[in-house]
């Protein structure tokens, strides 16, 4: 009995952008600490934020999960965390 060779099927991959570089991520969703890792920024001294339409972009928290499935390729941004003392 042979048994039938199967190509695996390949993953898919996710087209993402952080800080203007594009990127391939090979799982469906994505944490705001996964994006910190891709920019190579200072995970407690940096925020990663989604660019969204309109005028309030999204914080991404460390481990809030953003869905890549939608078709269009996500937008992601990191910057210096803003702290207001009062």
């Amino acid at each position: 009995m042979t048994e039938a060779l199967t190509e695996p099927k390949p993953r898919p991959s996710y087209k993402i952008i952080v800080d203007r570089k594009p990127h391939d991520w090979a799982e469906p969703f994505i944490t705001g600490a996964q994006i910190k890792r891709i920019a190579g920024v200072d995970h407690a001294t940096y925020d990663a934020w989604q660019d969204v339409p309109g005028p309030e972009d999204l914080l991404i928290a460390d481990d809030k999960k953003v869905d890549l499935r939608p078709p269009q390729v996500e937008r992601f941004f990191t910057g210096k965390k803003t702290t207001t003392e009062g």
